[in-house]
């Protein structure tokens, strides 16, 4: 009979002085602990990052450094402005 590794469980066992949840080893026959973080992770693998695209072939560089550089202008062009404004 192969040696098994003991497991964790968050149930604790039953103790008549002390009611605090303790983490305690479980036996083979137990089914693992249910948990919502590992069922998300199982719904956001396929989500995972080599399965998405590059930037570089979504959008041209051209167009990146537009709006980038348009959108800085029209900033600093408020900016100036409205300090124009308050004088």
């Amino acid at each position: 009979m192969p040696v098994l590794q003991p497991r964790h469980s968050i149930l604790p066992d039953p103790s008549p002085a002390d009611d605090a949840p303790v983490p305690r080893l479980v036996s083979g026959e137990e089914d693992p602990v249910f948990s919502p973080v590992h069922a998300l992770q199982q719904e956001l693998l396929p989500l995972a990052p080599g399965n998405a695209q590059a930037a570089d072939t979504l959008y041209p560089l051209w167009l990146r450094v537009a709006i980038i550089g348009g959108s800085s202008a029209f900033a600093w062009a408020l900016i100036i402005w409205g300090v124009l404004r308050l004088h």
